[in-house]
This record gives structure tokens, sequence and C-alpha cells, in this order.
């Protein structure tokens, strides 16, 4: 009996399938991309740079990646700068005596007292000028510092601190040929210092460490808000400019 002839398949569209394939999974594939966390700051506008200069602590960067705090370079040791000098500048900054050198002074003393008063004359003035922002603002900024008052009576302290002026601030200045590390080391070093103030408030504070505190949990949550009310970040970030 005669070989039956297989049939053969025609694959001329073979091609054709497998690029709709191809462009099939690339729009329904989702892409996983790095998870790199970045500080987005906000820029310094050029009115700002009126403020007074005990008010700014100014970082600059040039473009070898020099490091100057106040005008004044970081001295090196081994060739090596070293960048914790930072962390100790930011914390002489938000914390320090009333009146030192070239630091700000401190804008008020905030009490559960004041923070009342101050609440019951901003409610007096939005029901005047319901849409007044910078009434609304105030508001906020003033309800907060009430509930870090209440949350420090709470913990069996006195609801009361020291505050920085508004507008005092940690500016950080960049050449237009400082390299990306170097801007992350020195944001790094500021929220170091930063850290270190909040950590030993909470501790002194609320008996807790500041870096134990869950956000997702009610109470820590308050205690969290109280003390970035005492220790806020105040960091902004200047245009790009050539820095010698």
């Amino acid at each position: 009996m005669a070989k039956r002839e297989i049939e053969e398949i025609n694959a001329g569209s073979m091609a054709d399938i497998a690029f709709l394939l191809l462009i099939f999974f690339l729009i329904t594939t989702t892409m996983n991309l790095p998870q790199v966390q970045e500080e987005r700051l906000p820029q310094k506008s050029d009115a700002e740079f009126l403020l007074s200069d005990r008010n700014v602590l100014q970082i600059l960067a040039n473009s070898k990646d020099n490091i100057a705090i106040e005008g004044e370079f970081i001295k090196k040791i081994n060739g090596v700068q070293d960048f914790s000098i930072i962390k100790e500048s930011v914390k002489d900054f938000y914390s320090h005596t009333q009146g030192a050198a070239n630091l700000p002074l401190y804008d008020t003393l905030v009490t559960r007292v004041r923070c009342e008063e101050k609440l019951k004359n901003l409610s007096f003035l939005l029901s005047a000028y319901p849409d007044a922002a910078l009434y609304q603002i105030e508001q906020g900024i003033w309800s907060r510092r009430l509930d870090a008052c209440i949350e420090l009576e709470k913990a069996g302290n006195k609801g009361e601190f020291l505050v920085l002026p508004q507008n005092a601030t940690i500016s950080i200045g960049l050449d237009n040929s400082t390299k990306y590390i170097t801007y992350m080391s020195v944001l790094d070093q500021i929220m170091q210092g930063l850290n270190e103030l909040r950590e030993e408030y909470c501790e002194e504070k609320f008996k807790r460490k500041f870096s134990s505190l869950n956000d997702k949990v009610e109470a820590d949550k308050k205690i969290i808000s109280a003390i970035r009310q005492v220790y806020p970040k105040k960091i902004m970030k200047e245009k790009n400019r050539s820095v010698q």
C-alpha cells in the first residue's frame, strides 16, 4: 500500500504571529523599575535670598565636590572631607541657646494657651473672610502646634516648646558640575542631624525611640507629628549655579 504523504504546514504567517505576540506582551507586561527614593526639595526663589543671614544655614558644593558651610570649606583629613560636620552644624542650627551668634532667634514659645488664643482669633477672622488662604494656613499651623502641646502634656511634660522662625531654612546650593552622589551625601548628613535631634527629644519627653514609632498606629502618629512640630524639616535647594 502506498504511503500517504503528509501535507506540509504553511509557516508563511508564523513571523507575523510571533511579531503580534511580542507586541501583545510588551503592552500588557508591567516593568518593575528599581525602587530608588529621591528627596525632592522645594526650589528656593530669588526673593528668599533676602532673608536674614542668621536664619539661613547655607551649604554649598562646588564643581570639584568640595563642601562649604556658611562660606567656609570643610577641612580634609588625609584628603577626605569630614561630612559629619554638616550633621553637627544642622543640630546647632535647630537647637541652640537663644541669642547665639549667627544662629536664628527663636520665633516664640509655643504653649497650649497661646495656641488656643491664636486659633480663637483665626476662627473669628475666617468667619469674616472664609476664603482667606493665609488665615487657613495659619490655622493649620497653630492646630498642629496645639496638638503637639496636648501630646507633651499627656506624657507628663510641660506643653510648650520653642520654634524657629517660619523663614528659617537650610539651603543647599550646587554647582552645575557637582556630582549627584555629593548632593545625596549632603542631604543624608542633614537628615541624620535632624533625626538625631528627634530621637533625643522623643526619648526625653516620651521615653520612646523616634525610629521605633509606627505611623500606622494612631497613638504613635500623634507623637511623630508632635516631634515634627518641634523639629520640622526646613530644607530648600537653590537653583544650580556656578560655585567657586
